[in-house]
């Protein structure tokens, strides 16, 4: 597969709406981004493309409860959203509430199953640095409830994807749960690195930088 379809591209905020949908199409990015709002008009623009029209729910603070984010997914899949990033509750992470993890992770893990819609659970796995154990239980809880993806970060914290989490995410997942890195990829050879490492979706601004890198290497 060629690595712009690894690619969940992110919006350059120079950028209008309609600016950012015609650069995915030019580049043949595996997804972007819309809102309620936004999604009938990306879903015209990109009629003729496989390009995936994904929501973000709590992104990309995570302070909502369960219930609040199950309101939320209820109003993208009427809108008709089938993938959608969401933002584990941070304060359970931080806190280490596992038991509160996986409950979240599970109701919405048996909605989005219920409903046709790909969920994307993002632990900012910067905030667990220094604890590894912590970022494997969670690991052992997404392996345990099957979320369609585990994602490294959202990219907007004080730390972006690391390799050594993917791989440890890898070694827990294995291919049961896909894993999406996001935050800091910004070239071809760190994103090859990441997707050689176990990540099967990437999170990126420079989308358009990497698939230019990769000009003749794939």
């Amino acid at each position: 597969m060629k690595t712009a379809k690894y690619i969940d591209y992110i919006d350059d905020p120079n950028d209008s709406f309609d600016q950012y949908l015609e650069k995915a199409k030019a580049y043949d990015f595996r997804c972007v981004f819309a809102d309620i709002d936004t999604f009938g008009h990306a879903k015209e623009v990109l009629k003729d493309t496989d390009i995936i029209i994904a929501g973000a729910v709590d992104f990309p603070d995570g302070v909502l409860g369960t219930e609040e984010k199950l309101e939320v997914f209820r109003a993208y899949e009427a809108a008709g959203f089938r993938e959608i990033d969401y933002v584990l509750n941070q304060k359970m992470v931080e806190e280490r509430d596992y038991d509160g993890i996986g409950e979240e992770m599970s109701r919405i893990a048996e909605y989005c199953r219920a409903h046709g819609i790909m969920d994307k659970v993002i632990v900012e796995m910067c905030k667990l640095d220094g604890d590894d154990g912590a970022k494997q239980k969670i690991c052992e809880i997404a392996k345990k409830v099957s979320p369609a993806c585990l994602k490294t970060s959202t990219g907007r914290s004080f730390g972006g994807a690391k390799l050594s989490d993917v791989k440890l995410m890898k070694e827990v997942l294995g291919d049961s749960v896909k894993i999406k890195a996001a935050g800091g990829i910004r070239d071809y050879e760190t994103a090859r690195a990441f997707i050689e490492a176990g990540a099967s979706i990437l999170g990126a601004t420079a989308g358009i930088a990497i698939v230019k890198g990769c000009s003749g290497k794939e």
